[in-house]
């Protein structure tokens, strides 16, 4: 099991190989490259030649011993709801993902659900949306040998100010959606942190349990403490990891431990020299989490 950390290019601290050189030093193994940049049509990434900015970006991680397993697709496009805008804009990049995601060397894309409408009472009407785009973008899959892996999302009730049930935010959900499409290139992406995010009495275990070994491929590990999205790292917040592992376990995860941590906990750091010691951290703690699992695959 790889241990891979989320990496953005506009973190607007450290340039993606700066980057590289902490998590090398640290002793992470890969990157979760994300690709939102695409969201921008003025960024670098929008702009550049596709391959060889990929080139780029893959020899950057090489060099210094990563690789790059797992990207997220752009999900902060406006307008998702405008079918020209969608069709011309949104899907073209989403595409354009999968197609960087081979290039970089990645195994899975992470893509959101559609999950632009209010999601109670919209739940059927989302389903045959998501299985029309995830349908769609099954060829460009086999095309280029990515998986995309879907994630589990949450909204905010802008009324009462909360968060609310989302698309994918149920075991049963999630599971129907990948069976529905059933093709080895749909997997589940669990963000572990989304599950308790909406007040449900369910846990993360439990998720991890119902999916099952053969659908759950991917992982967005990061900790909160039920009521924010906090992305901090494990132990940091109230999700129980001894519990997350041995459901890890049990299913016999063959995926790898990602990170979507705020990397403002590393990058914010006052004395730049306490970044190597902040990396180190992060690193040891899921060294940690990995070793619980495959202990605990050995006494299953």
């Amino acid at each position: 099991m790889k241990l891979t950390m989320n990496v953005s290019p506009m973190n607007g601290k450290l340039t993606y190989s700066e980057f590289f050189d902490l998590l090398a030093g640290a002793g992470f193994d890969s990157v979760d490259f994300m690709l939102n940049d695409l969201v921008f049509d003025n960024s670098e990434m929008t702009l550049a030649n596709t391959a060889e900015y990929c080139d780029a970006v893959k020899r950057a991680a090489n060099e210094r011993g990563l690789t790059i397993e797992q990207t997220h697709a752009p999900f902060q496009f406006k307008k998702w709801d405008d079918k020209e805008h969608f069709e011309s804009v949104i899907f073209p990049r989403t595409v354009r993902s999968l197609e960087m995601s081979a290039l970089l060397g990645a195994k899975i894309c992470v893509v959101h659900p559609l999950h632009y409408k209010k999601y109670k009472g919209n739940e059927e009407e989302m389903f045959r949306l998501n299985m029309e785009f995830f349908g769609r973008l099954i060829p460009y899959c086999k095309e280029y040998g990515v998986r995309v892996g879907i994630e589990n999302m949450w909204q905010r009730d802008s009324r009462r100010k909360c968060i609310v049930m989302d698309t994918c935010n149920t075991a049963e959900e999630l599971i129907r959606y990948i069976d529905t499409l059933d093709s080895e290139y749909m997997v589940a992406n669990l963000d572990i942190g989304h599950v308790g995010l909406a007040m449900r009495d369910d846990e993360a275990e439990d998720f991890i349990r119902a999916l099952g070994h053969d659908r759950l491929k991917a992982l967005h590990v990061h900790d909160n403490n039920y009521q924010t999205d906090g992305h901090v790292l494990p132990y940091f917040g109230s999700i129980n990891w001894d519990k997350v592992t041995s459901a890890l376990a049990d299913i016999d995860y063959d995926g790898d431990l990602t990170y979507e941590v705020n990397s403002s906990e590393l990058l914010n750091v006052s004395d730049e020299t306490a970044r190597p010691l902040m990396a180190k951290i992060m690193a040891d703690i899921g060294r940690h989490l990995i070793s619980r699992i495959e202990e605990k695959k050995r006494l299953r």
